[in-house]
């Protein structure tokens, strides 16, 4: 058996670790001799640790939570939480022998090149191409000591891993090049594979939440669940809906999100009857995406959505909804070539905003159980986890 170690560092806001990561390791530890453990360094509060611990618990995963700080500046409050993490991650290793270190993302990637201990493997999951994320959208500056400071931890990391996982191709180029171009057998794509029996349709579900909704089984009811970001492209989807609404005098969107805020502010007085905003359970998700007919996986295609791998759009396909996401995100026109009810949205296009139209007005046409079918093939935790295993076995 060989244990695993992940180390993480995640929003308030986000369910990565219960919702992406803890199921995909339990799917991993049932068809393989790998075994997890994992450290999270998080500023959520307790109740959502509980959650996470007893998520884990349930997948005899070994969970440990630190915290952030983010005084007195966020970045010396970070750096600080590393340093201080530092001595329980060392003891950790070697009191569980762990073989096998995995940090996700720059913070976790910048605390293991300060380990002081040696005898394991590393394997980097870059996840995408987080610096050059926050250069898009983040206000990070690329001259900025700070951009320097955590560039050269990345770069480190990706020249000492033994192993890199990334989310798409097109970052493996970039990352190889970051290194000279050298080592590519050492990069690996994972996708974000999703469990097919928590996202699948349920008509009672369907019908329950569109009467709690007050939308009537003859609306057509838009969906988008997840973080709001100046990346997710809330105007572009407000118009989309608009250009429907205006035409038909009907129809209802309806925003999943933990940043409700953010998106109130941004409806116009004329749609806030239509476009309902709610804050939900995790656990909710696929009762709520049952009620819709029709989602937005949508991203502005900066630089850095090279490296994403949408984690919406293969929960949307689950449930069997046309879907209309975004040209030049990680590889999705690679990996949705073959999908049905998909509409790749080509956002420095004029013609896509009269195209999108109509992919809307015939949506309720398609074959929700295709759409089904092909998510299940290529969007699985199954096929996940056999990527993973795949991916893991080259260290032997």
């Amino acid at each position: 058996m060989k244990k695993i170690l992940f180390i993480s560092w995640d929003g308030a806001e986000t369910n990565y670790m219960e919702g992406l990561f803890l199921p995909i390791f339990n799917a991993i530890q049932a068809k393989s001799d790998y075994q997890f453990h994992v450290i999270q360094f998080s500023w959520s509060d307790p109740y959502k640790i509980s959650k996470i611990k007893e998520t884990a618990s349930a997948y005899q995963i070994s969970y440990q939570h630190l915290p952030v700080y983010k005084k007195p500046t966020n970045l010396i409050g970070s750096i600080y939480s590393l340093f201080k993490g530092r001595k329980f991650v060392e003891s950790y290793i070697i009191n569980n022998a762990i073989d096998i270190v995995m940090p996700r993302s720059v913070m976790p990637a910048f605390l293991v090149n300060k380990l002081r201990i040696s005898g394991f493997k590393l394997v980097f999951d870059a996840d995408g191409l987080p610096l050059e994320e926050r250069i898009d959208f983040g206000g990070l500056k690329m001259n900025s000591r700070h951009y320097r400071f955590l560039k050269k931890q990345e770069d480190k990391i990706l020249s000492h891993s033994d192993l890199v996982i990334t989310r798409s191709k097109k970052s493996i180029n970039i990352h190889a090049e970051t290194i000279g171009g050298k080592s590519l057998e050492k990069f690996s794509r994972v996708i974000n594979g999703r469990d097919v029996d928590f996202f699948k349709p349920n008509k009672e579900a369907r019908k329950k939440i569109r009467e709690e909704l007050g939308v009537s089984a003859k609306d057509k009811l838009f969906v988008y669940c997840g973080s709001l970001g100046p990346q997710y492209c809330v105007e572009e989807m407000i118009e989309i809906f608009r250009q429907y609404y205006d035409k038909t005098k009907s129809g209802y969107f309806l925003v999943l999100t933990p940043n409700v805020n953010f998106m109130q502010e941004r409806i116009p007085q004329e749609l806030k009857k239509v476009i309902l905003v709610k804050r939900i359970n995790y656990q909710d998700v696929p009762a709520f995406l049952s009620a819709a007919d029709i989602a937005f996986s949508l991203r502005i295609p900066r630089y850095s959505m090279r490296g994403v791998f949408p984690i919406k759009l293969a929960e949307y396909l689950l449930m069997g909804l046309p879907t209309i996401t975004s040209k030049g995100i990680g590889d999705t026109e690679d990996l949705l070539k073959d999908a049905p009810g998909c509409f790749i949205f080509n956002h420095f296009s004029r013609k896509s905003m009269i195209l999108v139209a109509d992919f809307v007005e015939k949506s309720e046409t398609f074959d929700k159980k295709k759409i089904r079918d092909f998510a299940e093939k290529n969007f699985s935790i199954e096929k996940s986890a056999k990527q993973y295993i795949k991916t893991l076995d080259k260290l032997v």
